[in-house]
């Protein structure tokens, strides 16, 4: 990653390694130890499609959004469907929840999912989440989960405005994400692992407090999600067991790697995706860049 990237070669970068992500296979006993550590119970990630967590979230915005049955709610950056599949079972069938994603391979698996365990209040959406495909004031609720960080810094602001055009006067936007705890030096900030796992695009307290105030929310609130260890991504093996390997040297994993197989054969070993440029970052204490924050806030009537 290039200091000079624009927009648009910000978006392709992710938009290749959440690729690689949606297309790697299942790492379902990772997916539940990391979602268990940033607040999820067993109880509901047993009762979603496996295929759906794929052990990204940085918090459970599910928490704040207090979801009642009928509600309408749109889930911005929605991957594979995890949130938006408990968040379903919440609303009930008078309710509705649209996922809303820019990466198609993602909403492939979305809507496999969805179709693997029947759940029919779910529609999915292809939109970046500066502009969504979405008609004004037809939320009660939106949520995010570790995905406006994603967003081009410049961009983020449109995020802001589009949660406050979709929501309906008195409706909540409940978001988990990641935020920096001071500036990123060049060696972070230039390195993809860091953008695309969601740390080195995360924005100060005060500028999230800024945009949301400018978009027009009240009742903003933005607290440090305590006890929460970032290391998670990087020290959980995929058997959801603490791992003891030495970190990588924080690239991006390549599409593909040659793996030995004794001394007259090779076998492809597939790109794990987001998963893998973690966990090449063993030997950091993301813990010193940045913390999960609850953001809560309301459209005023």
């Amino acid at each position: 990653m290039n200091a000079t990237m624009d927009d648009t070669a910000i978006y392709n970068m992710v938009k290749d390694r959440y690729t690689a992500t949606a297309l790697a296979p299942s790492q379902p006993s990772y997916g539940n130890a990391v979602s268990q550590a940033f607040g999820y119970s067993a109880e509901e990630l047993a009762c979603i499609p496996a295929d759906s967590n794929l052990g990204l979230s940085c918090g459970n915005p599910l928490a704040l959004a207090n979801l009642k049955d009928g509600e309408i709610v749109v889930d911005l950056g929605c991957g594979a469907g995890f949130d938006c599949f408990l968040a379903a079972r919440k609303v009930g069938q008078a309710g509705k929840v649209f996922g809303v994603d820019m990466n198609e391979d993602m909403l492939t698996k979305a809507r496999r999912n969805a179709s693997k365990a029947d759940i029919s209040n779910v529609e999915f959406v292809s939109s970046r989440i500066t502009e969504i495909d979405l008609p004004d004031k037809v939320a009660d609720v939106i949520i995010s989960n570790c995905v406006i960080n994603l967003v081009p810094h410049t961009s983020k602001p449109l995020v802001f405005t589009e949660i406050h055009r979709l929501l309906k006067p008195g409706g909540r936007v409940a978001v988990s994400d990641l935020l920096a705890k001071r500036d990123f030096p060049p060696e972070i900030k230039n390195n993809p692992a860091f953008y695309c796992g969601c740390v080195s695009g995360a924005s100060k307290r005060e500028e999230y407090e800024t945009w949301m105030r400018e978009a027009g929310f009240e009742q903003i609130v933005v607290l440090k999600d305590e006890g929460v260890d970032l290391n998670v991504y990087t020290q959980m093996g995929e058997d959801g067991e603490k791992s003891n390997e030495k970190g990588g040297d924080g690239c991006c994993a390549p599409a593909k790697k040659e793996k030995s197989n004794g001394c007259c054969s090779s076998q492809t070993e597939v790109d794990g995706g987001v998963m893998d440029d973690l966990k090449s970052l063993k030997d950091i204490d993301l813990n010193e860049w940045a913390s999960s924050y609850k953001i809560f806030a309301v459209k005023g009537t």
